[in-house]
């Protein structure tokens, strides 16, 4: 099957030194994640974030995602629910006429905090809270093993993974007959095992694909002693590319907003993806056959497999 992805990208990180937050963030460019990865997940020194030409900031996620603090957080990993934080980046001159326009459009009725600021460029890093996730056991059907429910303001989405099916369905007014794929398996046999390399695609009925989530060019796979994990990338297909910011522009402010409510929803959606197989992983692990990293402890078995946990 012939399928196109724009040059976009959208690339997934995680430090595993966060013993309490073991968040994974994304960014709109390798370069952003670069900078915040190099400063150690600080935005509020002068060398901690970039302002191109046309005024959007790099060094700040899009989002964050973490395991959310609730009765649920006192159960096994793969019982979690999660959370997931947007990232807002306001002029930090209460004197600038447009910050309190800025701020109702992005903070009022929202459940917010404020990360930091940077005075050095004038701003102020808010995140919001976004999506909040329910991690739901199917007891009562046979075929459905698991399914997460990711609520938004206006909308909700439903993920259903199967026990002798590897696609994930999903139940949405957006992705109306979709599903994620696994490894390219597009029939509905299990082929799910201890990849090396993972892809998942999100495809409608007819096989047409939206996008997909790919880490097989993720950082030190084989070494151990690099904590910050570079997770994959999540590519758009060509028909669905999202405005990218044009570096020539003459923007203002950073813009919030360059991603669709749409794109902004399948970040989402691997987030999902990501923190499901790890826990995957995790729970199907036999004696003689997996390299397992656990916060800053770890252990060797035979077929040394590298696992992110």
């Amino acid at each position: 099957m012939n399928y196109e992805f724009s040059d976009f990208t959208i690339p997934f990180y995680t430090n595993l030194t966060s013993i309490f937050s073991r968040s994974i963030y994304t960014f709109d460019s390798m370069e952003s994640m670069a900078l915040f990865k190099d400063n150690r997940n600080k935005m509020d020194k002068r060398a901690s974030l970039n302002k191109l030409p046309s005024g959007q900031i790099l060094g700040v996620p899009l989002f964050q995602c973490q395991l959310k603090k609730d009765a649920s957080y006192l159960m096994s990993r793969d019982h979690n629910n999660l959370i997931i934080y947007k990232y807002i980046i306001l002029p930090i001159d209460e004197k600038d006429e447009n910050r309190q326009v800025l701020m109702n459009k992005f903070l009022k009725d929202r459940e917010y905090k404020l990360v930091c600021e940077n005075i050095f460029y004038n701003v102020s890093i808010y995140k919001i809270v976004y999506s909040e996730i329910k991690n739901k056991k199917d007891f009562f059907s046979l075929d459905k093993e698991r399914k997460y429910c990711l609520k938004f303001r206006n909308d909700s989405i439903t993920m259903h993974y199967y026990v002798l099916n590897d696609s994930v369905r999903v139940e949405s007014s957006y992705f109306n007959n979709s599903k994620w794929i696994y490894n390219n398996n597009f029939n509905n046999a299990l082929i799910n095992g201890i990849f090396l390399n993972n892809n998942y695609k999100l495809v409608l009925n007819d096989n047409r694909i939206l996008c997909e989530f790919d880490d097989s060019n993720r950082s030190n796979k084989w070494v151990t002693s690099t904590i910050d994990k570079h997770m994959g990338v999540l590519r758009f297909s060509n028909y669905i590319k999202p405005p990218a910011f044009s570096p020539n522009g003459m923007q203002v402010y950073h813009d919030n907003e360059f991603l669709s409510d749409f794109n902004e929803k399948i970040i989402c959606m691997t987030f999902v993806l990501i923190t499901h197989q790890k826990f995957n992983y995790k729970n199907s692990l036999t004696p003689g056959g997996v390299f397992v990293i656990n916060n800053n402890t770890s252990s060797t078995t035979s077929n040394n497999t590298f696992i992110f946990l």
